[in-house]
């Protein structure tokens, strides 16, 4: 009798976009090891996908009032600036995973960095979160990484109890809050999906509006605002089905999977998905404060 009869050639070719994802991602990580100074700056790029356009945000600061800032690069010109800035400030000696999510199109991956500051003469460890997207080819298309920061100085100046609460209390709290935002999504509700972040809340996503197949910064309410309206306007929400999830302290990682019906055009009423990947930062009262992540390409379903 089957026990467990899922369709062996699906667990296959899952196994296989998950392995090749992790693979392109330890590639990069190799790479970025070895790059000690600007002049490795060359062959680290040739652990990018061949084209682009790339997916880069990996510089991310606090600002004033515990706001964060979230650069981001998507030429090769502008990643190529962001690994010299880093590699003039530090250089990686290793990446020890202790959570790690495999993907059929990225892996996710929360670890201690160990870095040494030529500068400081000095090692250091990080608790650090990165996402690495991949196409079907060889390469990664996009790095989006954080550190942990104290979540008690993040914010738009509300108070919180960021410092005080257990570690379990704040992972419940972001769980909560981020079903709420994933409500709100399928709910095609604006204000909804805006309340569970402050009103300065900063993040690169991709662009599913004009369709840039990389990202976009979106600055605070104004801007979620705005995307977020031009982003219902032109599609229809059928579905927002929850895929994978992590929830730490200091981030809560989430793959979703949309199904959506653009409202016009010549594709009006067929039925397109895409699933997306990212990071949501927790400020000091419960809010996000920051969300970065990538998604795969809008395919409709036949």
């Amino acid at each position: 009798m089957p026990v467990i009869d899922v369709d062996p050639a699906l667990l296959e070719r899952s196994a296989a976009a998950a392995l090749h994802a992790a693979e392109q991602g330890a590639i990069h990580m190799d790479g970025e090891i070895a790059c000690l100074d600007e002049q490795g700056v060359p062959k680290l790029l040739e652990t990018l996908t061949p084209t682009g356009p790339w997916a880069w945000a990996i510089m991310p600061e606090v600002v004033e009032g515990g706001r964060v800032r979230v650069p981001i690069a998507t030429t090769l010109e502008e990643i190529a600036g962001c690994y010299r800035m880093t590699r003039g400030y530090s250089n990686m000696l290793s990446f020890e995973p202790v959570v790690e999510v495999r993907g059929a199109w990225y892996t996710f991956q929360e670890g201690v960095s160990r870095t040494y500051v030529p500068s400081l003469d000095r090692e250091g460890e990080h608790e650090t979160i990165a996402l690495f997207p991949v196409t079907s080819g060889p390469g990664i298309t996009g790095e989006l990484a954080w550190w942990r920061m104290d979540t008690n100085a993040l914010g738009d100046g509300t108070p919180g109890d960021g410092g005080t609460a257990s570690e379990l209390t704040l992972r419940r709290r972001a769980l909560a809050q981020h079903d709420r935002y994933v409500q709100a999504w399928r709910d095609a509700d604006v204000d909804a999906v805006l309340a569970t972040s402050i009103a300065g809340v900063q993040s690169a996503v991709r662009d599913y509006v004009d369709d840039t197949g990389t990202l976009v910064s979106l600055d605070a309410e104004a801007g979620h605002r705005s995307h977020l309206e031009r982003l219902f306007d032109r599609y229809e929400v059928r579905s927002v089905d929850l895929l994978e999830r992590v929830v730490q302290p200091w981030y809560l990682f989430a793959e979703l999977r949309f199904t959506l019906t653009p409202r016009r055009g010549p594709d009006a009423g067929r039925v397109v998905a895409f699933h997306t990947a990212d990071f949501s930062i927790p400020g000091r009262d419960g809010r996000f404060v920051a969300r970065i992540g990538h998604g795969t390409d809008p395919a409709f379903i036949v």
